[in-house]
């Protein structure tokens, strides 16, 4: 088959690793000059990265062992191990995998319109235009994917916050995540420090309007001095969002996999290509095959949905909650990803946490 993936991102190309590994005519169009630029993620990653087992050291910036989280009034230390990687050397690793599988990477190229079974796709250095008409298009150019777009994928309702992060230097606890929670820091969402070593972090937030207000604020409080600032739009999940029509799967962010607590999506989102790519070669249906990771996604969206309702009172309530050894020693056995197994095991330990559940109903 020859297929397209437009996007070079990770997600992209560890689809398009898989199916040029298999023997087929696989070509990637990337519309930046470089892969894994322009910096638009904070590059956590979960320990539940190593189902990947992929080698970290080309990549790898910090290892996090403690999650510092603050409500108004309270805050809590939480042991999780999590990585920090570098995105533009995380990114150019598995484009590396993908060309080594026999892909090719055309950077300089964007996605411009679909003409009937014809892609146009512009080459943005000699200003012309080429027409393909591959067997499989694969989606995977972002949030605001224009192929998806095309191919009418977007759901209505579709939703994007917006999220703004610095590079800061100055005395930071190299192994450990700051996060900051409540209505007046970051609605809906929370305020990170993200340590790349003892003396430089990312620091930022995401909401659905006004981020720059509340993330000047937040550099202001903590003064902090940015060295460089990085930007971009992160979707939430939408339930109803297809991953297949005609010939064209959208994956990564273009489709929205990200989890609607905590706006990563890079774990998610590889296990997701890997079962399109599985999809595409045995000839299965990803609605199917996608189910375990989609239950998933409706839960941190559920979540989401409740978080979003919350008074400061109700974050300091949380926290007080979470402080317990009994509850603290559930979140060091479980990561973010999956949420399932660390709320049931909070509500036999802790019945209280049934407070916030009158936010369902409301």
């Amino acid at each position: 088959m020859n297929i397209t993936i437009i996007g070079a991102g990770p997600i992209g190309c560890y689809a398009g690793y898989f199916l040029a590994k298999a023997g087929h005519t696989v070509t990637i169009y990337e519309n930046h000059a470089q892969v894994g630029c322009p910096i638009q993620c904070t590059g956590i990653l979960t320990s539940d990265f190593d189902q990947f087992q992929l080698p970290m050291e080309s990549y790898l910036v910090n290892t996090i062992d403690t999650i510092e989280v603050y409500s108004p009034q309270e805050n809590v230390a939480i042991t999780q191990k999590d990585y920090i990687v570098c995105r533009t050397k995380f990114d150019n690793f598995f484009a590396t995998m993908a060309r080594d599988a026999g892909a090719t990477i055309l950077v300089n190229h964007s996605f411009t319109r679909k003409e009937g079974n014809e892609l146009i796709i512009k080459d943005t250095i000699n200003n012309t235009e080429i027409k393909i008409t591959p067997d499989i298009v694969i989606a995977a150019d972002g949030p605001l994917s224009p192929t998806a777009k095309a191919y009418g994928f977007f759901h209505p309702k579709r939703e994007n916050y917006f999220g703004i992060q610095a590079v800061v230097e100055g005395k930071f606890e190299p192994h450990t995540i700051k996060t900051y929670f409540g209505n007046i820091v970051c609605p809906g969402l929370f305020a990170w420090v993200v340590p790349e070593s003892a003396t430089r972090a990312r620091v930022g937030l995401a909401t659905l309007r006004n981020t720059k207000k509340y993330f000047d604020t937040f550099m202001k409080e903590h003064n902090f001095t940015s060295l460089e600032i990085q930007a971009g739009a992160i979707p939430v999940y939408n339930s109803k969002q297809q991953l297949h029509k005609d010939n064209c799967y959208v994956i990564g962010d273009a489709s929205g996999y990200v989890k609607a607590t905590t706006l990563g999506g890079l774990v998610p989102a590889l296990r997701q290509a890997k079962l399109v790519a599985e999809c595409i070669l045995k000839d299965k249906k990803i609605e199917a095959e996608i189910a375990p990771v989609r239950k998933q996604m409706k839960l941190h969206l559920k979540v989401h949905d409740i978080f979003n309702r919350f008074t400061d009172a109700d974050w300091d309530r949380l926290v007080r909650y979470v402080k317990q050894p009994k509850i603290q020693h559930v979140f060091e056995q479980y990561t973010r990803d999956n949420p399932l197994p660390l709320l049931i095991k909070t509500l036999l330990k802790e019945p209280r946490f049934l407070y916030f559940s009158k936010y369902l109903f409301s």
